[in-house]
């Protein structure tokens, strides 16, 4: 498994990092701690999770356990890395609602100082450790003062709690105006970026990317296979691709269509297609490690081959010229 340094930080992470949004549907409970395991016997050494994932009502699959009776994603990963220590990075975040009682729509001040420091130490607890090492701001909050939620994360670093901090969902303006931020407080800046993005989604490539170069920011990626669309037809066509699993509807004809036109090309340039994907991303320079929902160790043994994969110019031609024209909804998953 190759390792990349996250932007200035001085925080190495394997080229592959696990994401665990789905921990505790997909794998089960009694499933998590073996592909993290396997994920450990793999390199991976990055693990990428969120205060809000795993027990929320937009997990609520049919036929699973219900969300007042599973444990959150934290706390499972927590107990999957009890005793790992130094030997990982743990990533995790906070600015999405989490509790019950109120719809999303009415959830303000996700960012303020008081809102992150609780959370924080929920995060904590529930990962069993002292310090996390990089923590997300994991949605906008237009309703908190910007100098407020850079403070508190600068601050939040300055005590030791956090090793560094970063960004997700941000658009190339909101970074820089967080950067500016920072830079005006005299603030301990984020080194990384969590944005979406895949071979049907390449936008933050406008936007987003310039700004992080120019400030020495990493990019972990979420997303790389655009929930199915990129793994290959079958992928596509199960029970759970696209929005199904956030109880949205799943791929239309046309879609799987187009994951079936996506594999033929990564066929073409002799890997499967989830692989070639992965690769691709990888091969990026702006992309320091890619965040993988891998949900079985056969998926994420495909999913960390893709980094000892080196795409030669002519493959790499291939696969930056695919243009699925599939539909805004599809690109944005």
């Amino acid at each position: 498994m190759q390792h990349a340094t996250v932007g200035a930080s001085g925080i190495e992470v394997s080229r592959i990092a696990l994401g665990t949004a789905t921990f505790g549907l997909s794998p089960r409970e009694d499933d998590v701690a073996a592909l993290v395991g396997a994920a450990r016997d793999l390199g991976v050494t990055c693990f990428d999770t969120a205060n809000s994932y795993g027990n929320q009502p937009g997990y609520d699959w049919p036929g699973v356990t219900r969300r007042q009776d599973r444990a959150s994603s934290e706390e499972l990963l927590g107990r999957a890395l009890r005793g790992a220590g130094d030997e990982v990075v743990v990533a995790t975040k906070v600015g999405e609602p989490v509790g019950e009682g109120r719809p999303t729509s009415e959830w303000r001040g996700l960012l303020t100082r008081a809102h992150v420091e609780e959370q924080l130490a929920v995060s904590r607890a529930r990962l069993g450790r002292e310090r996390i090492d990089l923590y997300y701001a994991h949605l906008p909050d237009p309703w908190t003062p910007l100098e407020e939620t850079v403070s508190v994360f600068s601050d939040l670093v300055d005590r030791g709690d956090i090793g560094a901090w970063g960004l997700s969902n941000y658009t190339g303006e909101q970074t820089a105006e967080v950067l500016a931020t920072a830079a005006a407080l005299g603030a301990h800046p984020p080194v990384v970026h969590q944005p979406r993005y895949h071979l049907a989604d390449r936008a933050v490539e406008r936007d987003l990317v310039p700004v992080l170069h120019r400030a020495g920011m990493g990019l972990a990626a979420y997303s790389p296979l655009g929930m199915g669309l990129l793994a290959g037809r079958a992928a596509a066509e199960r029970r759970w691709a696209g929005h199904a699993r956030w109880g949205g509807s799943g791929f239309s004809a046309a879609e799987v269509e187009a994951a079936g036109r996506f594999e033929a090309t990564a066929a073409s340039v002799g890997l499967p297609a989830a692989q070639a994907a992965i690769a691709w991303l990888l091969d990026r320079q702006a992309v320091t490690t890619v965040v993988v929902g891998a949900t079985s160790e056969k998926h994420l043994r495909l999913a960390c081959a893709a980094a000892d994969v080196e795409l030669d110019d002519a493959g790499r031609s291939v696969l930056d010229a695919v243009d699925l024209g599939t539909p805004a909804r599809v690109a944005g998953a």
